[in-house]
This record gives structure tokens, sequence and C-alpha cells, in this order.
């Protein structure tokens, strides 16, 4: 039988790739073309040079700036095949580097972002001079990390086979599970809902998970033109179950809502470290929706 064409929820129209020209970043470039190529959307390569990338040589030896080395890897990624008949620019800059990114963004308008990332400790480098994390914590679009974890697929042409959605039940997820939907529809990938009862609450009674799957039913649009998805209800860490679940089905994505760290009221720390810890052990990217 014919696949039904469905409409997208989402539009996609500028995507930001930060790079520092490494294995892992080049493995992410890879899902920043295939989205960029559903979508329509331009790509910006970005690489953001940072002071603290001076490097100490004997006296005598004057070193090429940062700035030229760093225009020297990108006119090489410039030739990558992977952005063959997609509309993409390269940015490189000097400065602190959320100062130059978040500049980059407001210019060019960016409503996504892809990167890589080696995990580690606060999830290690990324680009010249900061983190991962700050990235995804700062930024108000949704972020595709793909992780130490995720097999290199130079050859990845967008093919989502099938999706998790991290459920949580909290006002700010609402978006990600958009997103999780449409690229659900889009792809005609089954979508996997994970729900996680915390195991140092009390024992959830039958009457308890039951509620739950029904408002997982519930929380999926009427309209959504869907294969049935699974329901995934357990007690126990949240990580573990969202990892087990995603490796079970050999998800192709995971897509999780977070709550806005700009409120420094916000008791999001703890949420983040759970992100951290799924991004740096699941074996297909991570997208993370703020609400």
């Amino acid at each position: 039988m014919p696949l039904v064409e469905v409409k997208a929820r989402i539009s996609l129209k500028n995507i930001l790739f930060p790079t520092d020209f490494s294995e892992r970043s080049a493995a992410a470039l890879a899902y920043a073309a295939a989205v960029a190529r559903h979508y329509g959307a331009k790509i910006y390569l970005a690489h953001v040079v940072g002071s603290e990338e001076a490097v100490s040589l004997p006296a005598g030896i004057q070193p090429a700036s940062n700035l030229t080395k760093a225009q020297q890897e990108m006119a090489i990624l410039d030739r990558c095949d992977l952005l063959n008949g997609l509309q993409y620019q390269a940015l490189v800059e000097e400065g602190e580097l959320w100062d130059v990114l978040s500049k980059m963004i407001k210019e060019q308008e960016v409503d996504f972002i892809v990167l890589g990332t080696s995990g580690g400790a606060g999830f290690k480098k990324l680009i010249a001079g900061s983190v991962a994390e700050e990235i995804m914590r700062e930024v108000s679009c949704p972020v595709l990390a793909v992780g130490p974890q995720v097999p290199s697929r130079a050859q990845f042409k967008g093919d989502m086979r099938s999706i998790l959605y991290a459920a949580d039940f909290q006002p700010w997820s609402d978006l990600a599970l958009t997103y999780a939907v449409s690229f659900a529809e889009e792809n005609h990938a089954q979508l996997t809902m994970v729900h996680a009862f915390d195991p140092g609450k009390v024992p959830p009674l039958h009457s308890d998970v039951e509620r739950v799957f029904r408002a997982l039913e519930q929380m999926l649009p009427g309209d959504a033109k869907l294969a049935p998805p699974e329901f995934v209800v357990e007690v126990g860490a949240t990580v573990g179950i969202i990892l087990k679940a995603a490796a079970d089905r050999e998800c192709d994505l995971i897509v999780t809502g977070a709550r806005d760290t700009c409120n420094e009221r916000s008791p999001a720390p703890f949420a983040w470290v759970l992100l951290h810890q799924i991004l740096c052990a699941a074996r297909c990217p991570v997208l993370t929706v703020h609400g």
C-alpha cells in the first residue's frame, strides 16, 4: 500500500552547525545536511576562535593566526560532498563563544542547531573555547546533539524508522512532542513514548500505571497520522529506562523536552544532568526542545 503523504507540523529555515573540525563534528554534519535537505533549510557552518587558543612557540617563530587556521579548515569543510545541492554559508569569527554564537543565531534567525560532542564531564569541548552544554542550555531553539556513542553515518539520508519520546508530563515538554510526532509522521517511523516512575517514591499502584498509559494516549494530537504508537511505562531510573527502550528498538532519534534555564530560579540543573547522561550513552542523536 502506498505511503500517505503528510504535512509537516514544523518548518525549519536556518540551521546552525557549530564545528571544531573534529571527527565528532564531522559525524554530526551528516545529520545537519539531512535535516536541511528535508526541510529545504540553509546551513550556517560556524566556528568561533577564542582567545584561549593562543599557542606558545619558541622565540622568533611566528605562528599562523588562529583565525587563519580556522579559515583554512573551513575552506576544506566547504568542499564536503555532504553539502552538495544545499544552501549554506561559512561563518568564522573571533570572540567569546556565547557572545559570537548568540549574535549569529539572532542575525541569521536560526531555528535549529545540530552539533557533535565527545561527551565527558560537562560535555567537554565542542567548539573552540567552550562546551556543548553551554549552547544547549542557553539557546531557545531545538538542538540535535550527536553524542560519542552514535555510530558515524557519512551516508545518512535522514531515514528514521524508530523515534523515542521521553514523556515527563511537564508543560515545557509539549513542544518536544510536536517535534517527535512530526518527525515520526514525515518518516513513517514507529513512535515510542516512554515514562519512568521515580523508584524513590511510593511504588505506583496498578491504577497509577493504567492512568499513565491513558495520559500518554491522550497526549497525541487527534489528527496524528501514525502507526499505532508503543507506550513504555516502568519503575526505575529515568536514564536507564530511556536508554534501554531506545537500544531495544534500535531507535534513530530520542526526543526530550527541557525547561528554559534563563531564569535563575529554574530548578533545572538536575534535569540537565540526566540529559547529559543520556547524550553520552545513547546510540542515536538526542533532540532537546526547549519549552
